[in-house]
Parts: structure tokens; C-alpha cells; sequence
């Protein structure tokens, strides 16, 4: 999928008011992208995707870097089923409170495992509550 990053402070804003699902820290807001969004060559395998990790609850700017290495490469592994219909996604993962302690450095594996299933479990609901199956013609 290819990747376009979120700049403008509207479209955050917009964001903020969009849909979203939970998974213990992280929160994952997502929206179909604007129609002059998709003017040109974006196709529908494009994504638009907005990272905020504040430092207020994560001051480490190696977990920060994590947390959105994290995003991004799941994005780009993302698998849609097959037969798969989708408008244009924006999204926006957010972290909303401090990450546990209990992992000792700030690049343990034990945090990207961690943060590695939140992000794939909040992607996986994204995906069971948007993505449109095309029927099959049957034969």
C-alpha cells in the first residue's frame, strides 16, 4: 500500500473528530479520503496516515520513532483480503496515555512486540469494519 503522510493541521483536525477504535494505549482514527484527495494518480491502494505520539506520554524519542516505524511498516504488510473494495483511507494512529513500565529499555523487544500486536489489532478492526468484500460471480 502505498503511503502518503499526513501535514496539514485541517486535515489532523478533521481527524480528531473521525471514527476510531482502541486498543490499550494506541487509538487508530480513520476516514475515507476526500474526493480532492483523489484527483490524479491516486488509486484506491493509497493510504494517507497521520502519526501523533506526544511527548507527554512517551519522552523517549526512540519509542517514539518506534511507535511510528511500527505503523508505517504495518501499513505497507498490510494484506486485504482477497476480492477487497475500499474508498481511500486517512489514518491517524494516537497514542493517548503513557506505555507501560515495565519494559526496561526503549528499544527492548519486548515493547515493539508490544506495540506490534496494538497496532495490528487496531488495523485488523479497521479492516473487519470498513473493507467491502465484492461478491463472486458464481459460476
Amino acid at each position: 500500500m502505498n503511503i502518503e503522510m499526513l501535514r496539514q493541521p485541517d486535515a489532523f483536525a478533521a481527524l480528531f473528530a473521525a471514527r476510531y477504535f482502541q486498543q490499550a494505549e494506541f487509538r487508530l482514527h480513520y476516514r475515507a479520503a476526500p474526493a480532492e484527495w483523489l484527483q490524479g494518480d491516486a488509486a484506491p491502494r493509497c493510504c494517507w496516515l497521520g502519526l501523533v505520539i506526544p511527548k507527554k506520554f512517551c519522552k523517549a524519542a526512540v519509542r517514539r520513532n518506534l511507535i511510528k516505524r511500527v505503523m508505517r511498516q504495518a501499513l505497507r504488510e498490510l494484506h486485504l483480503p482477497e476480492f477487497a473494495q475500499m474508498q481511500a483511507p486517512v489514518l491517524m494512529l494516537r497514542l493517548t496515555r503513557k506505555l507501560p513500565t515495565d519494559f526496561r529499555s526503549a528499544r527492548s523487544p519486548a515493547l515493539l512486540a508490544y506495540v506490534q500486536q496494538a497496532v495490528n489489532a487496531l488495523l485488523k478492526a479497521w479492516i473487519e469494519r470498513t473493507v467491502i468484500l465484492a461478491e463472486r460471480g458464481s459460476a
